[in-house]
């Protein structure tokens, strides 16, 4: 019992860390860079900025002001202290609805940059206020309204207060939130008395320096160099150093503090992992697979806030990239979802795929590991190799390079004549290979009603309406375009422009798959299937499709590794309504 309660005020102290982490305030430049020194190298996780930014247009637009931490708890359960944190937290978001008054409730300034790292496993989050008068007065005011006390202390040049999360405490199970201020630098932080000389506040508080610092360590300039200076935000979590620490005794700070947990209870399954061989068997994937890396740039223009940027999961495992990356297939370009609801496009070598899946089956299963956590998920992969299934399968569609659709506008009758109806429908569906045509008389061989077709590899459009009429009932203009590249479907206005671009195009290489929306596009197609359905939509989703926006994904393999790219676009004017 006491141990799920020790987990119970953990749970609400990543919450209130992490939120700091997602609810982006931060340092001046100067700071930023002065409190790298801090850090240490090693770090497991670590996201900074090197530019500041807009608070309240940040927030706003990530759309953060409607959420709420105490809905994920059960409030009779925690105590005041825990409700503190989530109280407080919950009121940030509240006041993200006016930029003053958010500025008022944190003592913040316009401005923003940010500062998130883990020494070992305990998070620290810095930021830098204006007004420290403003930050208290909110801070005690939440404690007035939850019961909540703390302990006062100070470190160095930090005053701080400590908040006991544990339900429970003990002098080894005492944890702790920490409030400190050191000028005008705010820090929240763990304090967790029972790692002895491995806990980490005086580090976290600026009153001890690691042997080793980010700031020294060149990590910010390499990230720079492989991924480009153009971004404002750098994160990363280093599985490597992660990996070290579950498996290896004393390797890393990280590795200490778990030390110190197996003494106090120790848990048989990171003896296992500590094991030799499970130790050389994850270190050895681990550096296959070192780091999983975030970088974003953020731009505030005249109607629009920007957002683009990737993030990556680093990989040395040649043997599963190449394979992924020789079934890349063809992407249509973005300018056929212009001003669609959405779409969404998958990059697929078909004749390649049967080859990639058996050597990415190939080096999952050899060599047999000798760590007992390994051989069981090996075990469970092993059994037949998919890739002869595949093969069978792509044999149909041989020649395959890609496939797209994008719906762009719908609107129904709801009142037709035998039911609801189409009033308006815009979509384009592409199909894109080495020869369109061979796939459309495989196609007439599995469905009769298509031998009276004749689309020419002309590019020239065919009406398929009175089949499609003739099939279904539903009167609905349909037609076919066709080049020795691609095939593509459409009705609309639209979508013929769309068929236009995309047979333009060379039949050439650019992901493994992209999806594109617009949020308030996509709040329309809602209401009108809530209106067929007769089932509300949901409060959340509509509150989260408020905001005009509109998001493109592209997911892909390259030589670092696994990558997904994303553009997010947001019109400023629907954030001041969506606030209202």
């Amino acid at each position: 019992m006491v141990v799920n309660k020790i987990i119970l005020a953990s749970a609400v102290a990543a919450a209130a860390v992490s939120g700091a982490y997602f609810y982006k305030v931060g340092l001046n430049t100067q700071a930023g860079d002065d409190f790298l020194a801090y850090v240490p190298a090693d770090t497991p996780l670590i996201s900074l900025q090197t530019n500041a930014i807009n608070h309240y247009e940040y927030l706003t637009s990530m759309g953060y002001q409607n959420e709420s931490f105490a809905d994920a708890f059960d409030l009779n359960e925690l105590t005041p202290e825990q409700a503190f944190l989530l109280a407080y937290f919950d009121g940030y978001l509240n006041s993200a609805s006016n930029e003053q008054s958010l500025k008022n409730y944190l003592g913040t300034g316009d401005n923003v940059k940010p500062l998130l790292y883990t020494l070992g496993m305990v998070p620290v989050y810095k930021f830098e206020i204006e007004n420290p008068t403003a930050f208290w007065a909110t801070i005690d005011k939440k404690e007035k309204e939850t019961g909540a006390t703390h302990e006062v202390g100070k470190l160095g040049q930090a005053d701080y207060r400590r908040y006991v999360l544990a339900t429970e405490p003990s002098a080894e199970q005492n944890l702790g939130f920490v409030i400190a201020l050191e000028g005008k630098v705010v820090t929240f932080t763990l304090d967790v008395p029972m790692f002895g000389a491995e806990n980490t506040l005086k580090m976290a508080l600026g009153a001890e320096k690691p042997q080793h610092s980010f700031a020294d360590s060149g990590k910010l300039a390499a990230l720079q160099t492989k991924y480009g200076q153009n971004y404002q935000f750098y994160a990363y979590l280093d599985n490597q150093e992660v990996i070290k620490g579950i498996t290896l005794k004393g390797s890393n700070q990280l590795a200490r503090q778990i030390d110190v947990l197996q003494q106090l209870s120790p848990e048989d399954q990171i003896d296992v992992l500590r094991q030799p061989t499970c130790h050389t068997e994850l270190t050895a994937i681990a550096n296959n697979w070192p780091r999983i890396v975030s970088v974003a740039s953020y731009q505030s223009k005249d109607k629009q806030l920007v957002m683009d940027g990737s993030i990556v999961v680093e990989s040395n495992n040649q043997v599963l990239i190449n394979a992924l990356k020789t079934v890349r297939g063809f992407i249509p370009s973005d300018e056929i979802n212009r001003d669609s609801i959405f779409g969404i496009s998958f990059g697929l070598d078909v004749a390649k795929l049967a080859p990639a899946i058996s050597n990415i089956w190939n080096d999952l299963t050899q060599p047999s590991y000798s760590c007992e956590l390994l051989a069981e998920v090996q075990r469970e992969v092993r059994g037949e190799n998919p890739a002869a299934a595949v093969s069978m399968g792509a044999g149909m569609i041989n020649g395959v390079k890609g496939i797209q659709f994008s719906l762009n506008d719908i609107t129904m009758n709801l009142q037709g004549q035998y039911g609801p109806e189409f009033e308006k429908l815009d979509f384009l569906f592409s199909l894109s290979a080495d020869d369109p045509s061979l796939l459309v008389q495989t196609a007439k061989m599995f469905v009769p009603q298509l031998a009276e077709v004749n689309i020419e590899p002309n590019g020239q459009a065919v009406d398929l309406s009175a089949l499609v009429e003739a099939q279904t009932g539903m009167k609905t203009p349909l037609f076919a375009r066709m080049n020795d590249k691609h095939l593509t479907l459409y009705a609309g206005d639209k979508a013929a422009i769309g068929s236009e671009v995309v047979l333009k195009q060379p039949l050439e290489a650019g992901g493994l798959w992209q999806a594109y929306m617009n949020t308030s596009r996509i709040l329309e197609f809602a209401t009108m299937a809530s209106e067929l359905s007769g089932e509300p939509i949901p409060e959340e989703v509509s509150e989260a499709l408020t905001v005009e926006a509109t998001l493109n994904f592209v997911f892909d393999a390259n030589d670092k590794g696994l990558e997904m790219r994303y553009d997010y676009r947001i019109d400023k004017s629907s954030m001041n309504v969506a606030n209202q």
